[in-house]
């Protein structure tokens, strides 16, 4: 196996078995609902003759690490001169895309009542887990505080269960904890010995004590920074919202659609929330970082520096790890804001 110019020794099993050759690739934690990934390329034809098809794949960041890092299931894989390539996915893939478990929601046939965890539990522990645990279930929890938009009501759609958990989970924001921050929630995924758990997760408060401390003397190597402009004004019928000006003067509108059912004040309160929501988005920043591996997704880091505009807390929204002869990790701050205008 290769070993990377770090501390960190990486293994790969592929349904159960340690791979022993020589093996480098990406592991990407992409947020926003999106599944874990691992891309990996392993240098043994003798694999090349295998059926590897949702063969199970476990890798660890380091040999002493008793739980994986990734954990999932293989794709695709395609054949080299050199060896095979690897794209593989978390336990997620079995209720996700077109070759996921998929849920037909009618007026006969519906989950009317539940909780989006709820639906989520009942489904795979009938369907997808009936002969063996393929998805963890114990820390799948409920979202808290419970609002009208975390219940299935008259939902009537169709496709992959989890494309379609992820698309209601997206209309969930809470507002009570701090209205002028509002927060949205998740799905992840939380590894253990011998099984993935999926989890809902919601947006930590960018005021809560970070994780991790970042600057050019303490594990900071170098970061890429974007700074875009986001609507500062709602429009909606017969009426405007202004949260501040933009750094220029101008006006950066966002139109609220009209709705038939929703009352101005209602429309107004949407406008309100969606553009409190883009104005924490502003920054997009990638840092390349010494340590920190291991950090989860909606975790708090503090930026250390001299630049204004990136110091400060910011949430872990992405992750991305390369290994082979050599390690980098590479987390993506920021947060994309749920597009409240899309649930009117």
């Amino acid at each position: 196996m290769a070993q990377e110019n770090s501390i960190l020794q990486h293994r790969l099993y592929i349904d159960g078995e340690e791979v022993l050759h020589e093996t480098k690739g990406t592991v990407s934690f992409n947020g926003n609902n999106q599944l874990n990934s691992l891309s990996v390329q392993i240098s043994n034809p003798d694999l090349q003759n295998q059926s590897l098809n949702l063969k199970p794949v476990k890798f660890y960041l380091d040999n002493k690490d008793s739980v994986p890092l990734f954990s999932g299931i293989v794709r695709d894989f395609t054949p080299t001169s050199s060896g095979i390539g690897l794209k593989c996915v978390d336990v997620r893939g079995w209720i996700s895309g077109a070759n996921g478990y998929q849920v037909i929601l009618t007026d006969k046939d519906n989950y009317d009542g539940y909780s989006i965890s709820g639906f989520l539990y009942s489904f795979i522990l009938e369907k997808v887990n009936d002969k063996k645990t393929l998805i963890g279930l114990d820390r799948l929890n409920g979202i808290t505080p419970p609002v009208k938009e975390s219940f299935l009501s008259n939902e009537r759609t169709g496709g992959a269960v989890y494309d379609v958990a992820a698309t209601l989970i997206k209309k969930v924001i809470d507002i009570d904890t701090d209205f002028m921050n509002p927060l949205g929630y998740f799905f992840d995924i939380i590894e253990e010995h011998d099984i993935s758990h999926l989890v809902i997760k919601k947006d930590k408060l960018l005021t809560e004590t970070p994780s991790i401390i970042y600057s050019y003397a303490d594990g900071l190597i170098n970061y890429k920074y974007k700074n875009r402009a986001t609507p500062n004004t709602a429009a909606y019928e017969g009426g405007e919202f202004t949260y501040t000006s933009a750094s220029d003067g101008k006006t950066i509108r966002k139109v609220i659609p009209k709705v038939e059912g929703k009352s101005r004040a209602e429309l107004r309160n949407l406008g309100i929330k969606q553009i409190l929501l883009e104005n924490q988005s502003k920054d997009e920043i990638t840092i390349q970082v010494a340590h920190g591996h291991y950090i989860g997704l909606g975790s708090i880091v503090r930026l250390n520096v001299e630049e204004e505009n990136i110091k400060g807390n910011h949430r872990v929204v992405g992750k991305n790890i390369t290994f082979g002869d050599s390690m980098t990790c590479t987390l993506k701050l920021g947060k994309a804001p749920p597009q409240l205008s899309e649930y009117l």
